[in-house]
């Protein structure tokens, strides 16, 4: 048998129906969610008026709200002993809430709609994950997660590019804006109809009711939760990254394009970078993804647009590795039973450590202008590659 059909054959045995349809329901979901995300920090800036410490205050408080509700639905999930149902719930609100961006007149209502999506991103993580690992073999969680990775990262790529090609048609006034996220209803509609009738459940047994105990997750989960909630503190995320770009210079109606970019690299890594962590080992493959977001940080630092584009297309690379790699060390390590809980204290810590970010990332921009913050994460990031790949044994089970 020739080895390219024989690879072609382990793929499709490893791509199920499930994970195929998870991945369909995930890029029409970043669809949506990308026509909106790299307007809402310009449009709050712009036209609502709002410092970038209450934008980092916004996205951090959504962030946490994710993390505690991904904590409560990962327990419930492993209690209830199935998964399909709190995911479709999860899917369905983020994609029903976020177009209502398009009412929206003053920061607070923005605040609340980006909550209520993240907190039904937060009901839908931990059972998804935990649905995809129970129908993936551990040789190729790297692999899988990785595809996932990939099709967030092309949804996201689609949804950019289309916000691009409607802000060049339509203008950059606020009603364009509005628009723009009034359609983002459409790809969000198609995501759920795949969910809910081309997704099948995978019932287990749940766990003994009784008090989650720590000890019931192994030592490399919690050096993987050390490490991401460490890095996290440092880390800026997309909103502080879109604009640093116009800081930079980046025109507005640039902006999106150079976003697509990120999504394009995130999209193209994610599957490799998958296949490499299940040959090299997933903390190798981390430790380059913390080294790349350094680079990625000093060079939008350098203020020129350049850098931003620069910065944006290392991101992707950074993004396409750093959550999926993170799963898959979950999937392989944490007991079956447990998965949706691992997943939980995982989204929580590093949730917290976001906020905790986000705040202090927009009070230091606001004091001391964009390039002080995004020198502090690169310095950071590098340092923190270099103990992750010293410390990689350690992610062993």
């Amino acid at each position: 048998m020739p080895i390219a059909t024989a690879i072609r054959n382990i793929t499709m045995a490893t791509l199920n129906k499930n994970i195929v349809a998870l991945g369909a329901n995930s890029f029409f979901t970043d669809f949506s969610t990308e026509m909106i995300l790299p307007l809402l920090p310009i449009f709050l800036e712009r036209f609502l008026h709002a410092t970038k410490s209450e934008i980092g205050l916004i996205e951090g408080t959504a962030e946490l709200g994710v993390a505690l509700l991904i904590a409560l639905s990962g327990f419930y999930s492993d209690r209830l002993g199935r998964r399909k149902g709190l995911t479709v719930l999860g899917y369905s609100l983020s994609n029903l809430i976020k177009p209502l961006a398009f009412f929206a007149q003053t920061a607070g209502m923005v605040a609340m709609i980006r909550i209520g999506d993240r907190l039904a991103k937060g009901i839908r993580v931990a059972p998804r994950d935990a649905l995809i690992s129970a129908s993936t073999p551990k040789e190729s969680s790297g692999y899988v997660f990785g595809f996932h990775k990939m099709m967030d990262g092309a949804g996201a790529l689609a949804g950019s590019l289309a916000t691009f090609g409607l802000l060049w048609t339509l203008g950059e006034s606020e009603s364009s804006f509005r628009t723009i996220f009034a359609l983002s209803l459409i790809p969000g509609l198609i995501a759920m109809t795949i969910l809910i009738f081309l997704v099948t459940d995978v019932p287990f047994t749940p766990a003994p009711q009784r008090r989650f105990r720590p000890s019931a997750l192994p030592s490399p989960f919690y050096w993987l939760v050390v490490f991401q909630s460490l890095f996290s503190l440092v880390a800026m995320n997309y909103s502080f990254m879109i604009l640093k770009a116009g800081d930079n210079g980046l025109a507005l109606a640039m902006i999106p394009l150079a976003y697509a970019l990120y999504n394009l690299t995130q999209a193209f890594f994610a599957i490799p970078i998958g296949k490499l962590s299940d040959r090299w080992g997933k903390p190798t493959l981390l430790s380059i993804v913390y080294l790349a977001f350094g680079l990625g940080a000093l060079a939008m630092a350098s203020g020129s647009v350049l850098g931003a584009w620069l910065g944006f297309a290392i991101y992707g690379f950074f993004a396409g590795g750093f959550n999926s790699l993170a799963k898959a060390i979950i999937s392989d390590t944490a007991p079956s039973e447990l998965k949706a809980t691992a997943y939980g204290v995982y989204y929580t810590s590093v949730g917290i450590a976001t906020l905790i970010s986000l705040c202090s990332g927009g009070w230091l921009w606001d004091r001391f202008g964009s390039t002080f913050p995004f020198m502090i994460a690169s310095v950071s990031a590098i340092v923190f590659a270099g103990f992750l790949f010293g410390m990689r044994k350690r992610f062993l089970d």
